[in-house]
């Protein structure tokens, strides 16, 4: 419908003021409770817009932007708990279409109910004059695309019968190797660390052949990642080593042994972050030369068996839950999305080692003891 609006909110006390408030307007006001709600029922209502009770969880700022991506074009409008002016452009820089300052009333909800139904409803007429007086010219071209469309379409035919498929392209690799720590996604290869081999395995993306192989007796590797042109290594003392990205990885430096030895890493552009599987903990550390500890989260899921991040989220492959776990950077303490991950359909599949490059996910791992690499697109919701 025209006038129906989503609007997302916890508070059983601000929900039934806002449905008063709608009702007034003449609004067909759809309730979430959350973001995971209002997602999977925006497809459904297919609301005119959405309006966003500020101080929620997670934050207003993902909010928008995990809308955004659902619906690229629908007006987004925050509700202001408290009158801020400041808050008000943060929350249109992230990409609300405007903000409803406190006190909510009909009075002050009215402008911007109108001005987000008329941005919805846009409408647009085509010159009926015009083009009946070119109806001529269209007839004499349609006729013309049918008989190439005819000509074409057998051409395609033959093409298609005579013609074999093309390969599939492959996305599962075994490996010679099956105690994967860490992967790195580098242009036109991939780093694998082993702690077994104690080695760096570099393979061609395409075929998986092994194109290097670079030993490191002096570093059992737990976790890799790549951060400012540099390889980061941590080995099982919780020692972080910082190499070069040449032919040898030589040794530039080592941060001081963490506590408790961190089994996963990654390097978002600013920050770098570890997780402890044992403990359960994502920690977020400064990128100065001791990787001092920024702030620690509580991981909201069932168990980090391999970790990573890019510039916009983390990602966890969780056992427990079976499923590839979406986190905020912000706000790690809560799970934005769970996606099956159909590789833990074999219950002896075991995944230690994951990287997030370009919209695609790649895993490392071994299932009954042998070692296997795949990658799989990231996931939309």
């Amino acid at each position: 419908m025209f006038n129906t609006v989503q609007i997302i909110c916890a508070s059983e006390k601000n929900r039934t003021l806002l449905r008063g408030i709608f009702k007034d307007l003449g609004a067909d006001a759809v309730f979430s409770f959350d973001l995971n709600d209002a997602l999977a029922i925006l497809e459904k209502a297919r609301p005119a817009a959405v309006f966003i009770v500020d101080g929620g969880d997670p934050p207003a700022e993902i909010q928008l932007r995990e809308i955004r991506r659902a619906a690229p074009f629908i007006p987004m409008i925050p509700l202001l708990k408290r009158r801020d002016s400041g808050r008000a452009v943060a929350l249109m820089r992230a990409g609300a279409f405007d903000c409803a300052q406190y006190p909510w009333t009909a009075e002050a909800l009215a402008p911007l109910y109108k001005k987000a139904m008329n941005l919805s409803g846009t409408a647009f007429e085509l010159d009926s004059k015009a083009l009946r007086s070119k109806g001529r010219t269209l007839a004499l071209l349609l006729a013309g695309f049918c008989a190439f469309a005819g000509f074409s379409g057998g051409a395609y035919y033959g093409y298609k019968k005579y013609t074999p498929p093309p390969p599939a392209v492959k996305n599962s690799f075994a490996l010679p190797y099956s105690h994967a720590t860490g992967i790195v996604i580098k242009k036109g290869s991939v780093l694998i660390s082993d702690w077994h081999s104690q080695a760096v395995y570099e393979h061609n993306t395409k075929d998986f052949n092994i194109l290097k192989v670079t030993s490191l007796p002096e570093l059992t590797p737990v976790a890799m990642t790549t951060g400012h042109d540099s390889l980061w290594l941590a080995g099982t003392d919780g020692v972080m080593e910082k190499r070069m990205l040449d032919a040898r990885y030589t040794r530039v430096s080592r941060a001081p042994a963490m506590k408790p030895a961190p089994d996963g890493v990654c390097f978002d552009g600013l920050y770098f972050w570890t997780a402890d599987s044992r403990a359960g903990e994502i920690i977020k550390r400064l990128p100065l030369e001791a990787l001092p500890v920024f702030k620690t989260y509580k991981y909201p899921g069932g168990l980090i068996g391999a970790f990573t991040c890019d510039t916009r989220f983390l990602w966890v492959a969780d056992p427990r839950y079976k499923a590839l776990v979406k986190l905020s950077l912000d706000d790690p303490d809560t799970i934005i999305s769970r996606t099956e991950l159909p590789a833990y359909a074999s219950k002896t599949m075991k995944i230690t080692a994951l990287a997030s490059k370009n919209g695609k996910l790649w895993f490392a791992g071994e299932d009954k003891g042998l070692g296997l690499a795949f990658f799989k697109d990231e996931p939309k919701q």
